[in-house]
């Protein structure tokens, strides 16, 4: 097992430029390297990217992100060593925005047993202030997203959540309306924005209309902005625009990619004004 990863140095041993020049990780048999999919506002322009690992084996077999991510046990062999690739990704994918990020925002996935540790250490955060300082990025362009319902102990989390609050970062409630997540903990951790899984869009469009409205009183109630994901389709777009959802995302409107293959595709846009049709 390798030891959980907590100072600048050991991230740095991991640390590898690949063949683009992107910031990739080599860590317990895995490849770890940056894509980032474009977040948009209502009136079409860019808010920032939510950046997402792309793993593999070193053979090359694909590593499935969601297995690597999986809910487990403090008591589970693989524990430790999921936490480290958790932050793992977060400073490739900081490093890999740095020099793309002018005003737009990037969102980082968190998971919330990586933010409890990260807070009960201080250490990992600190770390993390101090890196995106060296790097230019503004914490208030930081969004830590967490899954509430992957977290049995919700004191634990608001108590994290609220630290990275009061240390300039955002906070994302991610996947809200999958089994599990509970109105009660999204006002116990406090979030500048709940992101609305795909499930609640499908739903709303063939008819079930209950548990969107709910969801958009619930943003209301805690003062939280809304982004739907999982925008697949020119009808699921409209229809939540209709809504006046504040920000969207989705395969219809930008699939995840390199930063420089974006802008590349669209030059002259590093700023927000890059609009989606």
């Amino acid at each position: 097992m390798v030891k959980h990863l907590r100072t600048q140095s050991e991230f740095e041993e991991y640390l590898r430029d690949d063949n683009n020049g992107d910031v990739m990780a080599v860590f317990n048999g895995l490849e770890l390297r940056s894509a980032f999919q474009p977040i948009f506002r209502a009136n079409g322009t860019v808010l920032g990217f939510e950046a997402l690992v792309r793993a593999r084996k070193i053979d090359g077999e694909p590593a499935c992100p969601s297995h690597l991510f999986r809910k487990l046990d403090h008591d589970h062999p693989d524990f430790v060593n999921q936490i480290s690739i958790d932050k793992l990704a977060r400073v490739i994918h900081l490093r890999n925005f740095s020099s793309f990020a002018g005003n737009h925002s990037i969102f980082l996935n968190m998971l919330p047993s990586s933010a409890v540790a990260s807070i009960e250490t201080f250490s990992n955060q600190n770390l993390m202030v101090k890196r995106l300082a060296e790097l230019g990025i503004p914490r208030h362009h930081v969004v830590l997203e967490v899954v509430e319902h992957l977290h049995a102990d919700t004191l634990s989390l608001s108590v994290a959540t609220t630290q990275s609050i009061n240390n300039g970062f955002q906070i994302a409630v991610d996947d809200y309306g999958v089994e599990g997540s509970e109105e009660m903990r999204v006002r116990m951790i406090r979030p500048s924005l709940i992101k609305i899984d795909r499930s609640l869009v499908q739903r709303y469009v063939e008819g079930e209309v209950e548990a969107m409205l709910r969801a958009i009183a619930l943003s209301k109630e805690v003062n939280a902005e809304l982004l739907v994901e999982g925008i697949e389709n020119q009808e699921e777009y409209e229809a939540m625009r209709a809504l006046h959802i504040n920000y969207f995302q989705g395969f219809h409107l930008g699939m995840p990619q390199r930063l420089e293959d974006f802008f590349a595709a669209n030059p002259g846009k590093r700023g927000p004004t890059q609009k989606v049709e």
